[in-house]
């Protein structure tokens, strides 16, 4: 799992509660849209909590990037700017799995992250290591 945001305090509480709530999982940290890609990039992650407002690269392009390269990552979607219907319909529209407005609960945050999992167990696609990672 990759968790996008520039906020520290954001991921360290996402980070917490999910390694404390999901366990065998592994969770990777990203300041920002252009870290965060190179991190998609090289670990090819099954889920991502992604930030919509960051301050280098938005949320919206790191998403278009990520479901260009493979649409059955499972992104989900993070914002405190919750009023605004139809930037969350392109999000979903562009292909996020999901959305979470912050501030956040943990139990919405935990099932969310859970049901991502989930959809890409049944996909027959957790936890598998990308051919491109494999041939190198």
């Amino acid at each position: 799992m990759l968790i996008i945001d520039d906020s520290d305090s954001f991921r360290e509480f996402a980070k917490y509660h999910i390694k404390t709530d999901i366990k065998f999982i592994t969770i990777l940290l990203a300041n920002g849209g252009v870290e965060g890609l190179k991190m998609y990039k090289q670990h090819k992650p099954d889920v991502i909590l992604l930030d919509w407002q960051m301050p280098d690269l938005d949320g919206m392009q790191v998403l278009k990037a990520i479901i260009q390269d493979d649409a059955r990552t499972k992104v989900i979607m993070t914002t405190a700017y919750t009023e605004d219907q139809e930037l969350l319909n392109q999000m979903m529209n562009i292909g996020a799995f999901s959305f979470v407005p912050k501030p956040m609960q943990r139990v919405n945050l935990l099932k969310v992250v859970s049901d991502a999992l989930r959809e890409r167990k049944n996909m027959g696609m957790y936890g598998q290591i990308p051919k491109s990672i494999t041939s190198e």
